[in-house]
């Protein structure tokens, strides 16, 4: 990284400066509210939900579209973008409504998170 180059935090959109906050895509803050609502969430979803919801915000794959209720989410094999929130998702999973899909978990835990 040079000393021009900036990084911000996914969450918050904070500069980031130290070299653990650079490599994890957010600051320690918000990884510790992030920590605490995915541990909030562990117990009203399923474990592999709350796993993959987990893993797609440390990849980045959700981001806010309208302030920390809608979110554009990216499918599992990168090939589409959905709409959710904690309230609904536009993924397969979501359009049956038959189980809560990890995207709104990830909305849930981001929202918790806010």
């Amino acid at each position: 990284m040079t000393a021009t180059e900036h990084t911000r935090c996914r969450h918050c959109h904070r500069t980031l400066r130290s070299a653990r906050s650079i490599a994890l895509g957010y600051g320690p803050t918000c990884a510790r509210k992030i920590r605490r609502a995915t541990a909030a969430q562990a117990d009203q979803h399923k474990p592999a939900a709350v796993e993959k919801a987990r893993e797609l915000i440390e990849l980045g794959a959700i981001t806010p579209l309208r302030g920390r209720r809608i979110f554009a989410v990216v499918s599992s094999d990168g090939a589409r973008t959905y709409k959710t929130a904690a309230q609904g998702c536009t993924c397969p999973a979501g359009i049956k409504g038959r189980h809560v899909c990890y995207h709104r978990v990830a909305a849930a835990i981001l929202g918790l998170a806010a």
